[in-house]
């Protein structure tokens, strides 16, 4: 394949086995491709600022309520140190542990000011860190799942804590800032999620995406109304398009190529460009082979129809690799890169026969 310019933007972009989502990502680069144990991290060290800071605030006041308030954020890293060993130690339901630890970020801070009133007042700021930190990590259920465990809890703390009883009007304008600063970045977040999941230059799904509607296919129990169907697409005669005619008509073909597959998808059908001219269509509700080679011959049907890029002439077809994929029980382990791999076997198979042909996976394995 040619080493373009917007032909190699989706290779740059590309994810690789065992990559993260965006926002799986860490921040300080501590522990790359595990956000789990640098949240961990950070609650053990700004926990230990916050507490340096209130043995300061009790030393001085020498109230019960410096003293509560000193208590719950000493609780608060104990936690963090906890956090950090269940990240380490643990293999299995890390969706529970990050729901169980969403839910104590903000009940802790909750508690410190239900116990410390007014010396606890400074932490307000802990419940905002902690909406940005679930949604910058994990995306937006752990966010909306922040933002209700917060706003619970200053509706608490406005029925049972005598400063807030009092202070009414600050109550209500904090539920308020919390709620707008949550859907604000609700809608960031999905726009980041949509980038993160969509090819620059052609629009359609890229790697990340494509993964995940392939496992969620091979859980699916829809064997009644077909099966899922993988298309791995190679695209003949391209390389010659991006070196006689220059690479913007190579990206010109390749976005055309584009909206022919999106016009011929069904609902529920996934599009992806993997990068380069490199396409994979999983197809949902297909019946046997037949229904397979009919989606094929659709495909090849769009690069018959072009004939001609910004007034130049071309001639490309395309190689199609068909991996037919059976249904997995849930909590099955599903490989995906392995069937991705087994579709682009049969695509190199079917451009060793020639070009404009299709080959079926099972095929390919049986002339072995």
């Amino acid at each position: 394949m040619p080493a373009t310019k917007d032909n190699l933007d989706g290779v740059v972009g590309m994810r690789r086995p065992g990559a993260r989502r965006w926002h799986e990502q860490t921040f300080l680069g501590v522990f790359r491709g595990q956000p789990e144990k640098e949240q961990a991290l950070l609650r053990i060290g700004l926990g230990t600022v916050v507490l340096l800071g209130y043995l300061a605030v009790a030393a001085l006041q020498r109230t019960a309520a410096a003293y509560a308030t000193l208590g719950v954020v000493f609780a608060y890293v104990i936690f963090g140190v906890a956090t950090y060993v269940a990240a380490t130690a643990a293999t299995v339901w890390p969706r529970l542990r990050l729901t169980l630890a969403t839910i104590a970020d903000q009940t802790f801070v909750m508690l410190a000011l239900a116990l410390g009133g007014r010396v606890a007042l400074p932490l307000l700021w802990v419940v905002f860190w902690f909406l940005v930190g679930a949604g910058c990590r994990y995306g937006k259920r752990p966010l909306l799942l922040s933002c209700m465990v917060a706003l619970a809890g200053v509706v608490i703390l406005m029925h049972v804590e005598p400063w807030w009883k009092e202070n009414f009007a600050v109550g209500l304008g904090v539920m308020l800032s919390i709620a707008a600063t949550s859907v604000y970045l609700m809608a960031l977040v999905h726009r980041l999620e949509q980038q993160a999941a969509t090819d620059p230059l052609t629009g359609l799904s890229n790697r990340t995406r494509l993964e995940q509607a392939i496992a969620k296919a091979k859980t699916a129990r829809d064997d009644d109304k077909g099966q899922s169907v993988l298309l791995f697409i190679d695209l003949d005669g391209f390389k010659y398009v991006n070196d006689a005619y220059g690479h913007a008509v190579g990206d010109e073909l390749l976005q055309h190529f584009a909206n022919g597959l999106q016009t011929r998808i069904r609902r529920g059908d996934t599009v992806a460009r993997l990068g380069g001219d490199e396409f994979v269509v999983l197809a949902r509700h297909v019946h046997g082979k037949a229904g397979a080679r009919a989606i094929a011959d659709g495909i090849h049907d769009i690069l018959h129809g072009l004939r001609e890029i910004s007034g130049h002439p071309i001639a490309v077809s395309a190689s199609i690799g068909v991996r037919m994929l059976d249904t997995h029980r849930a909590g099955d382990h599903i490989d995906v890169h392995a069937l991705m791999r087994e579709a682009d076997s049969a695509m190199y198979r079917a451009k060793a026969n020639g070009t404009d042909k299709t080959s079926f996976f099972d095929e390919a394995r049986a002339g072995a």
